[in-house]
């Protein structure tokens, strides 16, 4: 018991996830053989590779460099998450909210060996913005390009959709960082340089490129393949330092989530939920998102009604909220650490509920 109550406390998301899997097993054992089928091989292959590239970047020490010369421009603690938010937002759009965080976490935790300030809370605030940035584009998560693809929107339209509710909710999470974030000038506490592997660094940095045009080609398998070759042969210390239990935990996720969209009383609730109008569309989207996350939720209840806009709204909203509602979220409290989970869900229930209100209002 004491082993287990360490490792709860040591990796709360994996023990969750687990325990969650025990439980569902336990429901429908009938079902372990289809696991496997559940798992998104493509995305999990993916976002491999990116964690060992961005774990190359890290390690380079040219995140370190860059953090600094961010500290020394930004003139407040404030300004300094204000800068941080607002470039997290505008690169999720392109890169995607998960490759993102896979750059700009490590970055930020760079930053707190420099500043004297809390940037467990900076990381969450990030994690908001990336889950708002991406809802832009089609490109910029998952769920946007599922619902692209199926229902073949143009892209310029679908981003014209987007634009209201992505605005505001960037509105509202600015008013939160001015709210949360002090004006105080920033403490510099470290002072030590960095030795900068440059080979490292240009190496990983020119592989982010080559491995996000592979992603679009859909080509990811055989560049991974040659990642990994790659970073074995130069820098093997890369591969011994990535986070490969973070991978563990994606696919752990999505059996799980796999495993509630295929409970009886989930679909009958759905069945039962009148989905004539964009509100109930838009509501249901949004609290699926909450309990088999926002990918899943919009393949699940795109089975149900053909409102692309009202989902769309809702998965990407429903991205905020709980830590299971989005990758990003996970990926966020894996890299900064279990003590961040309570806050976490402090500043991200309380950024859903008021963004789903007020989007609410735009679709009455």
């Amino acid at each position: 018991m004491l082993q287990i109550r360490k490792f709860a406390r040591e990796e709360p998301v994996l023990f969750i996830l687990l325990l969650a899997l025990a439980v569902l097993t336990i429901l429908k054992p009938e079902n372990v053989v289809h696991y496997p089928n559940y798992v998104d091989w493509s995305t999990i292959v993916a976002l491999s590779g990116l964690i060992v590239i961005t774990t190359g970047i890290k390690e380079s020490g040219l995140l370190h460099r860059v953090s600094r010369s961010l500290v020394i421009k930004a003139n407040s603690e404030r300004g300094m998450a204000l800068t941080l938010v607002l470039v997290s937002a505008a690169l999720s759009t392109v890169l995607t909210n998960d490759i993102t965080l896979l750059v700009v976490v490590p970055l930020t935790l760079s930053i707190g060996e420099i500043v004297k300030a809390k940037v467990e809370r900076l990381i969450i605030f990030e994690t908001l913005a990336v889950n708002v940035g991406s809802a832009l584009t089609p490109i910029g998560n998952p769920q946007n390009l599922f619902l692209w693809h199926k229902w073949g929107i143009a892209f310029l339209q679908f981003c014209r959709e987007m634009l209201t509710p992505v605005v505001l909710m960037l509105l509202v999470l600015i008013a939160f960082v001015f709210a949360v974030f002090e004006g105080k000038e920033l403490e510099i506490e470290g002072r030590r340089e960095v030795r900068v592997d440059r080979k490292l660094a240009i190496v990983s940095s020119a592989l982010v490129c080559v491995y996000i045009t592979a992603l679009e080609l859909r080509f990811e398998f055989f560049v991974f393949v040659a990642v990994i070759a790659i970073f074995l042969l130069f820098f093997r210390r890369v591969v011994k330092k990535t986070d490969w239990l973070l991978i563990l935990i994606f696919i752990l996720m999505f059996v799980d989530v796999g495993c509630i969209a295929r409970l009886d009383p989930i679909k009958r609730v759905v069945g039962s939920v009148n989905l004539s109008n964009s509100v109930s569309v838009f509501l249901i989207s949004a609290f699926l998102s909450q309990i088999m996350s926002n990918v899943p939720a919009a393949m699940f209840i795109s089975h149900f009604s053909k409102n692309w806009r009202a989902i769309c709204y809702g998965v990407n909203v429903g991205g905020n909220g709980v830590i299971l509602a989005s990758l990003a979220n996970i990926i966020s409290v894996r890299y900064a650490g279990s003590r961040m989970l309570f806050d976490f869900h402090k500043y991200s229930v309380v950024y859903f509920a008021v963004t789903l209100a007020l989007v609410v209002v735009l679709l009455l």
